[in-house]
């Protein structure tokens, strides 16, 4: 069992740390909180048995045996605190983005790499239950045919956050790297459109084109409209699949009906976590890795030059 901290315990990393109770005594032997907050990082840890540090930096002097950080902090902090725990010997999990630009995302993959630890990035998408059906039973049974395009729609009302990123980074972000899983093919191009309307440090709605291998993909997303929509919708020559992540729903729409399977839901947080820690156990790759995490900051900062510029924007793949 493993010895698991979280740094930052605000709206998500909660959530972690309730995830990591229910695993405690399987693969969890003692949590760690820590947050600059210290009412709240209080709070969360008496609720859920967990040690509290007000600092990183004194959580990592005390607790020398830790095996495990999930990186919750707002993102221009993921660089710092994953490199804090790396250099102390510790896997991480971080919260996609995985940091707010390439370049730190690629110091961070290369520091693990030379220290042989994990890195696993909070794409939480890749672990819903919809998507292992899209996954399993409809790309491996072929059931759309050709691939020909793929509709996205994220909107949430969101205030303004000034210590992290914009909409493209933090919620265009996680369709972005679900279409990479779910096709395993690269974004080549884009040409995207991005603006602020009601928040002053950095862009709120997206709309973009992004043309993949052999299909095409439109996205939108916002921090404006004042309702929640999660929508996936691939078409293809034999088949529609339209996957509606709020209320949990995946509709094929086929020349000889319309299907609804019942599918169990599992909290794909929980899933997450859970692939993070066995990943380490077993020492094997983690689900969402680093290398997918600066995969998909590739595609963002492009979707972003474009908007700045113009134009269509060829995507920069690092690695």
């Amino acid at each position: 069992m493993l010895k698991v901290a979280v740094f930052g315990v605000g709206g998500w990393g909660v959530n972690h740390v309730r995830v990591l109770r229910s695993l405690y005594g399987s693969l969890v032997k003692d949590i760690i909180v820590v947050d600059i907050n210290i009412d709240r990082g209080k709070y969360v840890s008496k609720i859920y048995g967990a040690k509290f540090y007000s600092s990183i930096e004194k959580a990592l002097t005390v607790e020398r045996d830790i095996d495990a950080a999930i990186i919750s902090t707002p993102t221009p902090l993921h660089y710092e605190h994953a490199i804090a725990a790396l250099n102390n010997g510790i896997h991480v999990l971080i919260e996609k983005p995985m940091t707010d630009t390439i370049d730190k995302a690629l110091k961070v993959y290369g520091e693990a790499k030379s220290l042989g630890l994990i890195i696993a990035v909070g794409f939480i998408m890749r672990y819903h239950p919809l998507v292992d059906y899209v996954t399993n039973n409809i790309i491996r049974s072929n059931v759309l045919g050709k691939i020909i395009t793929v509709n996205s729609k994220r909107t949430s009302l969101w205030p303004n956050r000034p210590w992290d990123v914009g909409v493209v980074k933090d919620l265009a972000i996680h369709d972005i790297d679900l279409l990479h899983y779910i096709f395993r093919e690269k974004a080549r191009q884009v040409y995207a459109n991005i603006g602020s309307l009601r928040h002053s440090y950095y862009e709120d709605h997206a709309a973009m084109l992004i043309n993949y291998e052999t299909y095409s993909a439109i996205f939108e997303a916002n921090w404006i409209t004042p309702y929640k929509i999660r929508y996936l919708s691939l078409t293809g020559e034999n088949a529609v699949v339209n996957v509606d992540f709020v209320r949990n729903e995946l509709t094929i729409l086929r020349e000889d009906g319309i299907l609804k399977p019942k599918i169990t839901m599992q909290e794909p947080l929980l899933l997450e976590d859970k692939d993070f820690l066995e990943a380490i156990i077993s020492k094997k790759e983690p689900r969402a890795t680093g290398v997918d995490g600066i995969r998909a900051l590739a595609v963002c900062e492009a979707i972003i030059r474009s908007a700045r510029e113009g134009k269509i924007v060829e995507v920069e793949y690092p690695i």
